[in-house]
């Protein structure tokens, strides 16, 4: 199912769409406490940022990263897998 949802292009409509939605929301909710608005804000407002900025580059992560290196250690575990078989990997 995996597979077929990933070769259809459907995959990163699938996946994207609800981890940008929840990280955007998050990202938005903390901007009031960024900014340090009200008393005593000024004190939060460098939790606020730190929070934004790792939700940002987790978000990156999640996106880019993590499927990269899931389709290389994929691809590798194949290509060896039809090496012990002794049959030549489909390049598709």
């Amino acid at each position: 199912m995996h597979t077929m949802a990933v070769s259809e292009g459907t995959f990163s409509v699938v996946c994207i769409r609800p981890v940008i939605m929840t990280a955007l929301a998050m990202m938005i909710g903390m901007v009031p406490m960024a900014i340090g608005l009200g008393e005593g804000g000024e004190q939060n407002a460098p939790l606020g940022r730190a929070v934004i900025g790792g939700l940002l580059f987790a978000t990156i992560a999640t996106l880019f990263f993590v499927p990269c290196v899931f389709s290389i250690i994929h691809g590798w575990l194949e290509r060896r897998r039809h090496r012990s078989v002794g049959a030549e990997p489909a390049i598709s």
